[in-house]
């Protein structure tokens, strides 16, 4: 291998470059206002509800722009744990509440402030009292344009979510936000135990999947316009599909290197992969240095992907060389799900280790088994809830169909997580 020195001494200065975000952001989280008031004293807030909430199966979260505390302006971002109901909570509320400010609590192994840390968000408060509720009407809460955009965003995706409860049952309905929107919300513990188990979980998340099919559909559904202008368009879609799906670090990784190739097209440039992941990488740890460390999501989305692109050629060749897999037959491209899951799953495994303290064995099979599925699911709820909008009766119609392969991934992922040593 030849040795490159520009190279190396231009990964020295990102790493030079790293630090120096690095300590900024350290020094700037621990001079948040609201870490000087965690002193077990009640105290008054007034804030604004600045994300989509996070609805769980006994509570609800909520993540507070605060403005003021006991009649002073103070600025911040605080975690609320609310009881499950009402739910009727959205983004740009404004909310007075009153409770004491808490440090996350840190565990042997997570530390919950550090989590948090990645979002801003320094403190949280357990079941507060609310004191007044006012829901967003018009931008009064808001910060202009942006803020506005964003509030529809979310309720796009909010009427999406209600619209798809309409068209399918549980676990389905969930499952199918979960694939559409990355929404984990309503789905079952056991459905969760089951996607852990069998390597499933990917599917639960946003990734560079979606953003292909979002490209892919876009560009076809424009293809009247001229190139540069289905970049344009395209960009767009996938700007508001992050913003409405949590804007979480693999879907941003996911829509950097996306988009990245698109704009590649823009100045006639050939879109390397390899470079494309590692210049959103750099500008993700470089933006938020906090997700390096603290977001496993950053984490295995990155691994994934680089096994994805280094890994794979040598998985091929080393089952090429086995008579079998060659004379097997490619049924619905088993062969390359086989070899891709498994190049990814060799990248991440020390960080699944490490993390989660399980390896599913069975990952590779189970991928094999509803690789070929998930794009008619998709396919159908994506229409099922396109169709429902204009004709109910046949929107319900597709939905039958999207059902169907919805159940069959279900039933394929209970019925692997039963084998003996799925996971270790």
């Amino acid at each position: 291998m030849k040795f490159n020195v520009r190279s190396v001494l231009g990964w020295i200065l990102v790493a030079i470059l790293w630090l120096l975000r690095l300590q900024m952001a350290i020094d700037s989280f621990e001079a948040l206002p609201l870490l000087s008031f965690h002193d077990e004293v009640s105290h008054k807030i007034a804030g604004v509800v600045a994300d989509y909430p996070d609805i769980r199966e006994e509570q609800l979260k909520l993540t507070v722009r605060v403005d003021e505390m006991d009649g002073s302006p103070v600025a911040g971002r605080l975690l609320v744990s609310l009881p499950r109901y009402p739910d009727n909570y959205f983004y740009g509320d404004h909310l007075e509440f009153e409770g004491m400010l808490e440090t996350p609590t840190e565990f042997d192994d997570f530390s919950y402030k550090n989590y948090l840390r990645r979002y801003g968000i320094s403190s949280v408060m357990y079941e507060p009292r609310i004191l007044e509720w006012t829901p967003r009407m018009g931008d009064e809460h808001g910060n202009g344009y942006l803020s506005m955009l964003k509030f529809w965003i979310f309720r796009l995706k909010f009427s999406i979510e209600t619209r798809l409860n309409q068209l399918l049952v549980e676990p389905e309905a969930s499952f199918a936000a979960g694939i559409l929107l990355g929404a984990r919300r309503g789905i079952p513990p056991d459905v969760i135990e089951d996607f852990k188990v069998t390597g499933l979980t990917h599917l639960l998340a946003i990734s560079g999947y979606n953003i292909t099919l979002i490209i892919s559909f876009v560009c076809g559904l424009f293809a009247f316009l001229r190139p540069r202008q289905q970049i344009v368009v395209a960009t767009s879609v996938i700007v508001i599909f992050v913003v409405m799906v949590g804007a979480s670090a693999a879907v941003v990784r996911a829509a950097l290197m996306g988009s990245l190739a698109l704009w590649a097209r823009w100045f006639g440039r050939a879109a390397e992969v390899n470079r494309l992941l590692m210049l959103s990488a750099g500008a993700m740890i470089l933006w938020n240095p906090f997700v390096l460390f603290d977001d496993v999501g950053f984490q295995l989305s990155f691994l994934a992907t680089w096994g994805l692109i280094h890994l794979t050629p040598f998985v091929e060749a080393f089952f090429e060389r086995s008579s079998w897999f060659q004379k097997a037959p490619s049924v619905l491209s088993w062969k390359e799900a086989f070899t891709t899951t498994l190049a990814a799953q060799i990248a991440t495994f020390p960080i699944l280790i490490l993390q989660f303290d399980r390896l599913s064995l069975i990952a590779p099979v189970a991928n094999v088994a509803v690789v070929s599925l998930m794009p008619l699911a998709m396919l159908f709820g994506f229409l099922a809830l396109a169709v429902s909008w204009v004709w109910w009766d046949a929107g319900l119609l597709i939905a039958y169909v999207g059902w169907f392969f919805l159940k069959l991934i279900l039933f394929l992922a209970h019925l692997l997580a039963q084998v003996p040593y799925a996971s270790i």
